[in-house]
Order: structure tokens, then C-alpha cells, then sequence
């Protein structure tokens, strides 16, 4: 008597959990179940509404290639963080790409001194309709020097023309028109440490 209740309990328990070890025909392990579950959390899904067939629209949309101008800044991105006296120091504050072809960077990087110096810099695509197409705007030749503020903390802005209106007496206005890509850019980055 004892053992086909207990029989009946463990059969009971088994097919009451048979759903959550067996997906689509398939059992899962663990590790796939954690790594579901870590997709969802990243996209602020709660794991009760992790369903498998969202789990895969979330993985498709996390393995998708960037999007024309993203992948263009990151590839600025890239190219410029090579520049730096530290490329693991890199961080991106703004990735903006105008209209016109203009990759406007702001990044920050850790100098000679151990400091960070935070430097705005313009790389010119192939698309960019003007004079300079492939190349950077940053702190090289004598503009780029001209560019950098000596108040203490060393800095370049060459976005003024490039990424930003050019107002009164050289002051910067408002951004040119274009696309702000910074997160995506930072996301990819993230990803792929």
C-alpha cells in the first residue's frame, strides 16, 4: 500500500513537471533554459513571459547585422579607437552620422598622464558630397591643434561645420540632420568584448 502511494506521488510529480523538462518535443537542459531566460531579462521580458517563440524573435533581433548607418560608425569607431594610447580605455559618449556622410564621434580615452580627455572628432565618409572624403577630422595637422581647448583639460572639437550649424562669431548651433546611433553602436560594442 505504502509503495503505490508513494509510486503514484512520484508518478503524479513527474507529469506535473513534464512540461517545464520537455519543449517542442525536446528536452532541455539548464544551460539552454539560462541562456533563454538571460535574453529575455536583457530585453526587460520577465521570465514567466519568455516563451520559446519569443526567446527566438529576441535572438534574431540580437544576431541581426546593424543597420547601414550604425555599421558605418562602428567602423569609424573602430578605426579611431586603434588611435588611442589605450583602445581598452574607450568610451562612446555620441556616434552621430549627418546626412551628408559625416561619422561626428564624441569619445573619451585615457591619456599619457592616466586622465581621460574627451576629443569630437569627424570622420568623412565616401558619401560626404565635399572636399576630404576618407578622412578624419581630429586632432592631427595644425586645424586639429587649433581645435583643442587648452583650459586645463585637454579636448578637440571638429564638429563645428561637419556635425554642427556654425552660428555667430564660430559658436556651434544646433546638429546638422542625421541619425543618432550611440546606443546602438554601444550595444554592439558591449556585445562583442
Amino acid at each position: 500500500m505504502i509503495l503505490r502511494s508513494t509510486l503514484r506521488s512520484t508518478l503524479c510529480l513527474a507529469v506535473l513537471l513534464m512540461p517545464h523538462l520537455v519543449l517542442n518535443g525536446q528536452a532541455q537542459d539548464a544551460t539552454a533554459l539560462e541562456t533563454q531566460y538571460k535574453t529575455c531579462a536583457k530585453h526587460y521580458i520577465p521570465a514567466d513571459k519568455c516563451t520559446p517563440e519569443i526567446y527566438q524573435q529576441l535572438k534574431d533581433k540580437d544576431n541581426a547585422p546593424p543597420d547601414p548607418t550604425t555599421a558605418t560608425a562602428l567602423q569609424a569607431v573602430k578605426e579611431y579607437q586603434t588611435r588611442l594610447k589605450n583602445p581598452e580605455s574607450m568610451q562612446v559618449h555620441t556616434a552621430y552620422v549627418t546626412d551628408e556622410g559625416a561619422v561626428c564621434l564624441e569619445i573619451a580615452g585615457q591619456n599619457s598622464m592616466g586622465g581621460m580627455s574627451v576629443s569630437r572628432v569627424v570622420y568623412l565618409t565616401q558619401a560626404w558630397p565635399h572636399r576630404g572624403k576618407g578622412k578624419w577630422m581630429d586632432e592631427g595637422g595644425v586645424m586639429g591643434g587649433m581645435a583643442a581647448n587648452n583650459s586645463g583639460a585637454y579636448q578637440v572639437d571638429r564638429w563645428g561645420g561637419f556635425c554642427q550649424k556654425v552660428k555667430a562669431f564660430g559658436r556651434q548651433g544646433d546638429m546638422n540632420p542625421g541619425t543618432d546611433v550611440t546606443e546602438k553602436v554601444n550595444q554592439v560594442l558591449k556585445e562583442n568584448k
